[in-house]
Parts: structure tokens; C-alpha cells; sequence
């Protein structure tokens, strides 16, 4: 089973590759230390063809802006495993899905006027976490889709268990106090499984 976290951006400016890669760094470094893990995994980032999976070349000074047949694949170097990441155009679908949210989700009608913002940008992107992934992807696909949203004055939404719903959708300064810590979530098996993964990491020499 695979999870996703959304990234909707508020400002029209696309970030680069380069300053997510950043961010995102230095988010995750400061996430590990929070929880007395002593490691700073420099992420690294890939666009690849969706069914070739051949790499195509990229500046990280080029906005992160792709083409529909490919995707990003940031990745923790020496750890086999990443997240995929699809950059996506805001169509008519997306938007009555939004308006839906607005009527029915207490957290979206709060948050309603910065999403419509966000949707007015007109794209958004998509990361994703595979099944079976290494416990430092598990952890990290999130940090970083949360490090775009700093970037980007945006919000992140998932719906598919990636973690609480009805914490969603979040700007990022909340979403690094609640997300994968176990003492945050009333879902006993997520709490089981953020402490399995933080202890494997932990452990994780390669880091």
C-alpha cells in the first residue's frame, strides 16, 4: 500500500531543486535530532522517465517544474529505496473536490482562504511513499513534501492514511510538531509503527 502527501503552493515563484534539497536537509537533520537520532542524511534528487525509468539531466537551479512522463525520485544516498514525486496542473476535478472539502472538513474550512490561494496557482505536487520502503524514507518523504510547503507558503493534504486525517490539510509549521511522533497520534499502530521505524533508523549505520 502506498501513501501520498499533496503539496499545494501559495506563491506563484516555482522553488528550484536545489532549494528544496536544502530546506529539506536541514528540516530532516532537525527532525532526527528532536528525537535523539544524530544523523544528517543529504538528500539527493533524480528526474527519471515513468516507464523507462531512465534518468534525465537536471540543474538544481531549475525550477522543479516536469514534463507528465517523468518524475522526481529524491533518495537518502547509500539507502535503497526514495520517494517519487509528480508535479500536477490543478483542473476542474481538483477544484470541486476542494469545494467539497469546504463544506463537509472543519480543518479546510478554516484554512479556506489560504487553499483557495494555493489552488489559484494552478499546479501542485504529489509525493508518495511505496510500500516496504526503508524507515528513513518512511520518515523523510513527509519532511520533505513539508519542507515545499515552507518553501512555497503552502499547505499539505493527504487522504489516504499517510497519517491522521483529521489533522489535514496543515501548513507546514504545525506538520513538523505532530508528524511522526508516536505521543501525538491516537492511532495505536501508527504510534507502534513511527517508534519501530525511529529505532531502525536509529540503528541505521549507512546514515
Amino acid at each position: 500500500m502506498s501513501t501520498t502527501f499533496e503539496v499545494y503552493p501559495r506563491t506563484q515563484r516555482v522553488p528550484t531543486f536545489g532549494k528544496l534539497i536544502e530546506l529539506a536537509s536541514i528540516r530532516l537533520a532537525e527532525q532526527l535530532e528532536r528525537r535523539h537520532i544524530a544523523a544528517k542524511p543529504q538528500l539527493k534528487v533524480q528526474v527519471l522517465r515513468n516507464r523507462s525509468h531512465d534518468e534525465i539531466a537536471i540543474a538544481l537551479d531549475a525550477q522543479m517544474i516536469w514534463e507528465r512522463d517523468q518524475y522526481a525520485w529524491i533518495t537518502v544516498p547509500g539507502v535503497l529505496g526514495g520517494t517519487d514525486v509528480d508535479y500536477r496542473l490543478i483542473d476542474e476535478l481538483t477544484k470541486r473536490l476542494w469545494n467539497d472539502l469546504f463544506e463537509v472538513e472543519q480543518r479546510a474550512k478554516e484554512l479556506r482562504t489560504h487553499i483557495e490561494a494555493c489552488l489559484s496557482t494552478g499546479h501542485y505536487w504529489s509525493f508518495r511513499r511505496s510500500a516496504g520502503q526503508p524507515a528513513i524514507i518512511n520518515f523523510a518523504y513527509g519532511i520533505i513534501a513539508a519542507s515545499l510547503a515552507e518553501l512555497t507558503d503552502g499547505i499539505i493534504y493527504s487522504d489516504d492514511s499517510a497519517w491522521d486525517y483529521d489533522r489535514f490539510p496543515a501548513v507546514a509549521i504545525d506538520f513538523y510538531e505532530w508528524f511522526f511522533d508516536p505521543e501525538k497520534t491516537p492511532d495505536l499502530d501508527r504510534a507502534a509503527w513511527a517508534r519501530a521505524c525511529l529505532s531502525a533508523i536509529a540503528s541505521d549505520q549507512r546514515l
